[in-house]
Order: structure tokens, then sequence, then C-alpha cells
């Protein structure tokens, strides 16, 4: 069974080991918000006991991160050093197995994991929950055939937000889930996978466990064309069930630019 964590951008896989499943940590960002002016103490501190809450109040026994475990792009920062290793020996003490899939932000990441983190490929996997099949993966590139076929999909990458505006005109943004439906055979296509597979599968997309990241608010013109899952048309997101991380259900009314 997939439950999501109140107040938290984390699910829990309920089995017989529970699993913690968080995505989009973006360890090392504190880097650019100094060169961009703004001064704010470690926030992968507060993640990491976060996290530890999380593990305390479900008894979970094992970490799945889907991807952009840094925020640098492309090369390893100075500060990856100083936060990634020590991050995960941490989740190492808490949880008896950690994974990590690589987002677009994870180049050159093995350099950075301890060898007890095991890191899968990018186009995710699946995991057997009871008699329920779920697919992971990070979502900035097509996820696994099997995991498309699971008809449970679940990524992250997108970082949405819902966005509200005032009679003054101020914003506010806050983190959202969204939930929608997807036709097996049609998003196994687009992906370039042959399938016997029919039926209509639901995607999860998770929001960053990170909420110092930006985003791009849901109900703003063009902000589900993003990645390859949510950009294909067998993805029903004009339908999708939206909720902030207190569980309050959002209208998907767009918003003037």
């Amino acid at each position: 069974m997939i439950r999501i964590v109140p107040d938290e951008a984390a699910i829990i896989l309920e089995d017989e080991e529970p699993v913690l499943v968080i995505s989009d940590l973006h360890l090392g960002i504190e880097k650019e918000m100094v060169a961009k002016g703004f001064r704010l103490p470690s926030y992968t501190i507060r993640m990491v006991e976060r996290i530890r809450d999380i593990k305390e109040q479900r008894d979970t026994r094992k970490l799945i991160v889907l991807g952009d475990v840094k925020h640098s792009v492309g090369k390893v920062e100075d500060i990856d050093w100083q936060t990634v290793p020590s991050f995960f020996e941490t989740m190492l003490d808490l949880f008896s197995d950690v994974v990590v899939l690589p987002g677009n932000h994870d180049g050159n990441i093995s350099r950075l994991l301890p060898n007890r983190v095991r890191l899968l490929p990018a186009e995710g996997f699946v995991v057997t929950v009871g008699r329920m099949k779920i697919g992971l993966a990070h979502g900035h590139a097509w996820p696994a055939r099997e995991a498309i076929e699971s008809g449970n999909l679940i990524i992250g990458h997108s970082h949405f937000s819902f966005e509200v505006r005032d009679r003054f005109g101020a914003r506010t943004r806050e983190l959202v889930w969204v939930s929608a439906e997807y036709d097996i055979a049609g998003l196994a296509g687009s992906a370039g996978y042959k399938t016997e597979a029919r039926g209509k599968g639901r995607v999860i997309v998770m929001p960053p466990f990170n909420r110092i990241v930006g985003g791009q608010p849901i109900n703003s013109e063009g902000s589900t064309e993003f990645g390859p899952v949510l950009s294909c048309r067998y993805v029903d997101v004009e339908n999708a069930e939206i909720f902030l991380l207190d569980g309050t259900r959002v209208s998907f009314q767009r918003i003037s630019s």
C-alpha cells in the first residue's frame, strides 16, 4: 500500500519492512543561495532531522531516493564533497538499505556515495508491496517499461507548486502532490517500448523533499510540459488530483500570467 506522510513530501510503501520514498534533495543548494546574496544555515541538517522523525514514527527500514540528490548540474562542486557523503553515512546509520535513482542533477554521483548505498539505473525499477507492483523513477527520462506497466508509477523531478494570488496581486506558492491517470499502452509506446499491457494506471508526482528549491506553479500555462511523462498526451494532467502537503485538495484552474 502507498501512504503519503501528512505534512511531508514523503511516501511510505507499507509492507513487512516499510520503505520510505523521497525525491529531490538538492544537497548543496546553499552555495547557490549564497551566490544570490542569501545567508542561511545548512538545510541538509534540517532534512536529516525530518527523515529521522519519519523513520521513528513509521518504523521504516529502507530508504529510496528518487533522484536529484545534489543540486549542482554536470560537475561535482566542493560543497558536494562536504554534504553528500556525510548525509548518506547518516542514512546508512538509520536504514538497513539505502537506494538511489540518479536524476538529471546527479552526474558523477557515484563518486560521492558511500559503498553501501545502492545506485540503480536512471530509468528506475519496480518494487512489490504485498500484491501491488509499483514503478519508481526520477522522471527526467522515460521510466523503465516494467515501471510503466506496473500501473502504479511514482516520480519526482517536476517540483510542482500551487500559486494563489490575493486581490492585491500578492502571490504565494505551496508545494503540491499531483496524481493523474495514464494510459499504460499509450505511455509505453511513447517511450518506445513494445507492450501487451492494457488499461489505466496512475502516476504520482512527488513534491521535492528540499523545501527551498524553486518550483513551477502547476496552475500556470505550460507548467506540465516538464519531463517526458507529463508532457505525453497519454497522461490526463487536466483532470489530475492536486493536494497541498496538509492534504487540502486544490483546483486545477489556470492563472493568468
